[in-house]
């Protein structure tokens, strides 16, 4: 198979597994509360992820880090995966999927806003445009049309819902800035998040 090839395959793979998260979200929260779903969800990530550094030989690189960089990972987590899943965990127990699901993917646009200040960026009429479609959409999806009265089921979870996309996009533009290997940074991340969680 050629790389382009195996690049279209990847892609659709993430698609399904991407269009299939809602749904698990509200299964799993039948049968666990949202804080046990964290717990559950970070403990498998944080194997899967001690489980791939170690078949890489990155395991190695976690010694060599210094307090400042085990800093910034305790950090980092209490952005993603701490505060990231509980937020969006607790707004799948108050919507629906098909409320949810938009309200948190609002963070590309919101990872856009936040990269003015943060990053620097500037951004463009069209892009500006684009945001501005963006939210209508996401408006009308999320009110079921209702676009003028702003009528959700569950108003809680709406804010939360959008929160999660602030955390991430958050968590995303400070990561962005760290150069350590992307694996690494997400063994310690989900480390300290495990940790945290455990707490709560």
């Amino acid at each position: 198979m050629g790389k382009q090839k195996q690049a279209y395959a990847y892609a659709v793979v993430a698609v399904l597994l991407w269009a299939t998260a809602a749904s698990a979200f509200k299964i799993s929260l039948r049968y666990l509360d949202f804080l046990q779903l964290v717990f559950y969800s970070s403990g498998v990530s944080l194997i899967v992820l001690f489980t791939i550094a170690a078949v890489q030989k990155k395991l190695t690189l976690v010694r060599k880090y210094s307090r400042q960089d085990y800093l910034k990972s305790a950090i980092l987590a209490l952005l993603n995966p701490f505060l990231y899943y509980i937020v969006l965990f607790k707004a799948y127990s108050l919507l629906r999927a098909q409320e949810a699901q938009p309200l948190n993917y609002t963070w590309p646009i919101v990872l856009v806003l936040l990269s003015i200040p943060i990053l620097r960026q500037k951004i463009g009429l069209k892009s500006i445009a684009a945001i501005a479609v963006s939210f209508i959409g996401v408006i009308t999806i999320s009110t079921e049309g209702h676009i003028l009265e702003l009528r959700f089921t569950n108003p809680a979870g709406v804010l939360l819902a959008l929160g999660s996309s602030v955390v991430w996009a958050l968590f995303w533009l400070f990561n962005v800035r760290d150069k350590r290997d992307d694996v690494v940074k997400l063994l310690l991340n989900f480390s300290f998040g495990f940790v945290f969680v455990l707490i709560v």
